[in-house]
């Protein structure tokens, strides 16, 4: 008998703390539910303010009160969604003081050292949108956090505010995984003028290889001349995994100067240069270059005559010529992938270009 009391007891308390489990979840989802509704009324009055101010240029007032009426979560997440796609840095830089010291703004940025990841995740948001330089120190905290997701958000916050926190991430960047250089990539491209002057110092011969390959891909990223004039200049380094990413960098500059360059890539002793050295040639369509190509069709290396083809079908007209040629020749090995590529249709060149 006592043992089936034991029972129900257990049973019994088995039973509570299921329902409790359940009358949390559920409302835990109603809290979710109302503060989603709770965003999406703020959206919805901020986003007729924003437009006011981007048409009409009207005192920016109206935007800074109507989020100081709101709760703070949902002035964040309503300033979070709208500023991004509808507002220039310019206009982000002239809201930004505005903001930086109102009440509900302090209140989500004392979060910056909480022991709950999420909180230091929104401060690390909001200074993307209303750091100033003073804020530095915090942005550089963030940057090194033990959550990958806080990391990413900061490097937006470390670009925004440039000067030396541009300098740590570009020092931080070899030792990135390629997912995270990928990001930090696009959240430096959106500042091109502090990471252009930071990074044209970085590219030297005299720097490590492994992080040299690094600040070259950043440079391909950004895509600026100036970068890319000194990405050119690193053609000759003796180790042939930075001429590798030399040559997939300046397929991004359109300059007369750089075709010789890849032309001499062309004819590296690496055959993984050679391939992205012909890729690069087929992008910036340089007619010049038909004939190396043309011959390039020939090498030894697979990968290096299949960029070869492609290159020459994605110049097209004589260089396209130049491929039927050779479709033609002699070499079986040069006339079997000429044919391949010579077959394929123009949006098809330019995808298998792509990959």
């Amino acid at each position: 008998m006592l043992s089936l009391d034991a029972l129900a007891i257990a049973l019994a308390i088995e039973g509570t703390l299921i329902a409790i489990a359940l009358g949390g979840l559920v409302g835990l989802r109603m809290w979710l539910i109302v503060r989603a509704r709770q965003v999406e009324a703020g959206v919805a009055a901020l986003e007729p303010l924003l437009h006011r101010w981007l048409i009409d240029d009207v005192p920016v007032d109206a935007i800074v009160r109507a989020l100081r009426g709101l709760p703070a979560h949902v002035a964040f997440r309503s300033v979070a969604r709208l500023t991004t796609p509808y507002l220039t840095f310019e206009r982000q830089q002239r809201l930004a003081p505005r903001l930086r010291h109102e009440p509900w703004v302090q209140r989500l940025l004392a979060g910056h050292d909480s022991l709950f990841w999420w909180r230091r995740f929104d401060a690390a948001r909001l200074l993307s949108i209303v750091g100033d330089p003073a804020d530095a120190p915090m942005v550089a905290a963030l940057l090194a956090d033990t959550r990958p997701a806080v990391r990413l958000v900061a490097i937006d916050a470390a670009a925004r505010l440039g000067g030396a926190l541009v300098d740590l991430e570009l020092s931080t960047l070899p030792f990135r995984q390629d997912a995270v250089q990928q990001y930090q990539f696009a959240a430096l491209a959106r500042h091109p003028g502090a990471v252009v002057a930071a990074l044209i110092p970085r590219l030297t011969p005299l720097e490590p290889p492994a992080q040299l390959v690094a600040w070259i891909d950043a440079a391909a990223f950004l895509a600026h001349p100036d970068v890319l004039w000194r990405v050119r200049d690193l053609a000759l380094h003796p180790d042939a995994v930075v001429r590798l990413h030399v040559a997939r960098a300046l397929r991004r500059h359109a300059e007369p100067e750089t075709v010789p360059v890849l032309l001499r890539l062309l004819g590296d002793d690496d055959w993984r240069v050679r391939a992205q050295a012909a890729r690069a040639l087929g992008a910036l369509r340089a007619v010049s270059a038909a004939a190396p190509l043309s011959a390039a069709v020939r090498d030894r290396a697979w990968w290096v005559r299949y960029r070869a083809a492609l290159a020459l079908a994605q110049i097209g007209g004589e260089a396209r010529a130049h491929l039927v040629t050779v479709a033609g020749g002699d070499d079986p090995l040069a006339r079997d992938m000429a044919a391949l590529v010579s077959g394929l249709s123009p949006a098809a060149v330019v995808e298998m270009s792509e990959v």
